[in-house]
């Protein structure tokens, strides 16, 4: 008994049913869940820009009185972005670049719209060329930015000292006497909404003469997050677990009402039909009952049955009598109930005259026999009846 009873109770149809409602609920909040960290990263991955764009810039020499290069800038940079921009220019150490002291350093930044093409210089000499910013037209330059650098100084004698202390480095290529220079061009750039709004070329050129010796040059983007953007970036784990959960308690909500919804959509005709008529048929039995005991004090139910008074038929039945007496008729409570509601609408001088004639037919003994005996036909005595009532009716 002790492990049959658990069993039956676990095979049990409401076991079952909480089973598999468990396990739907389990299963659904558990894709919610996946759905929500696939949302959130998708939504990082696009609303978050990448923290640093750097691109190299290839140097063109002896075409122009400086060297210059241009490239384009891709799809990396996003509207409404700060950005700090950066020029890196890595140079020898050579006595030709400390003497060269200061020079300029041009950056402009140009629109998808325009299109760029060497063929536009005429090379008649090195002194002849045209600087390339001159062929660019005003409407094309979205930003342009013009900024000074020099290499830093430093004395013969704590230069020669300094070479010689790292002179086993230099030896094994673990130094090289170049220096490389950072120039801010520009703090805060942003960006208007927009296409062509979003530079797609940059042209660099270094004014400082076809002389100048660079190693590499590259100009670096670095975002400048605010708002929003720097919450999701320098505090990822909270906010993953913030908006990943915020994410999926609203789809949690939404899946419940459209579960809701879709069940009192879809619920079957036959099961409310059956539920209303339930409700009827409890309606009607209650006013039958309460019709009952109100109207007859002497009719009793089944409630209000005792062990002494036997269980009375709810069939119309009849006694045989002593003798050459009619037999004696006694009919159900609910036929009592309707003749009453029926008799209420007849004319009070009617109703008299049928009384009289009950009177002195229904002549009941001092003892009733509560018993079902099934003699005589209920079909003959309701006829009488109904002539009798057509009768009185005519009169």
């Amino acid at each position: 008994e002790f492990v049959t009873k658990p069993l039956e109770l676990a095979a049990s149809k409401p076991a079952r049913q909480t089973l598999i409602y468990t396990f739907l609920i389990t299963a659904a909040t558990s894709i919610l869940l996946g759905l929500a960290v696939f949302a959130y990263t998708l939504f990082y991955c696009n609303f978050i820009p990448q923290i640093e764009i750097k691109k190299v810039i290839h140097l063109q020499y002896g075409d122009g009185p400086h060297p210059y290069g241009i490239i384009p800038l891709g799809s990396e940079l996003v509207s409404r972005q700060a950005y700090d921009i950066f020029l890196s220019l890595n140079l020898p150490r050579s006595p030709q670049n400390l003497a060269r002291g200061n020079f300029m350093t041009n950056l402009a930044l140009l629109s998808p719209s325009h299109k760029f093409n060497v063929s536009h210089f005429q090379k008649f000499g090195i002194s002849d060329m045209r600087s390339p910013m001159s062929l660019i037209r005003a409407e094309d330059v979205l930003v342009a930015f013009r900024r000074p650098a020099i290499m830093t100084y430093a004395s013969l004698l704590v230069s020669l000292t300094s070479r010689i202390l790292a002179l086993p480095l230099y030896t094994l290529s673990l130094l090289s006497e170049a220096e490389k220079l950072v120039i801010s061009v520009g703090e805060g750039v942003t960006f208007t909404r927009g296409w062509k709004n979003i530079p797609s070329l940059a042209l660099l050129e270094i004014q400082a003469g076809q002389d100048i010796q660079i190693y590499d040059a590259a100009i670096i983007f670095k975002a400048k997050f605010s708002g929003l953007r720097w919450l999701m970036y320098n505090h990822r784990v909270t906010s993953f677990i913030l908006f990943t959960g915020l994410f999926w308690i609203s789809t949690l909500v939404f899946a419940i009402i459209a579960w809701a919804t879709l069940g009192i959509y879809f619920m079957p005709e036959n099961e409310s039909t059956k539920n209303t008529s339930d409700e009827i048929l409890d309606d009607l039995s209650v006013r039958v009952e309460e019709m009952i005991t109100d109207d007859d004090p002497e009719i009793k139910t089944d409630d209000m049955m005792t062990d002494d008074e036997p269980y009375l038929s709810d069939t119309s039945y009849m006694v045989p009598n002593y003798g050459r007496q009619l037999p004696l008729r006694y009919d159900n409570m609910v036929k009592d109930v309707t003749d009453k509601i029926e008799h209420s609408t007849i004319d009070p001088s009617i109703k008299v005259e049928e009384e009289d004639e009950d009177q002195g037919e229904n002549l009941k003994p001092n003892k009733i026999l509560k018993i079902d005996s099934g003699i005589g036909t209920s079909l003959s005595e309701s006829g009488k009846i109904l002539a009798r009532k057509r009768r009185t009716m005519q009169q």
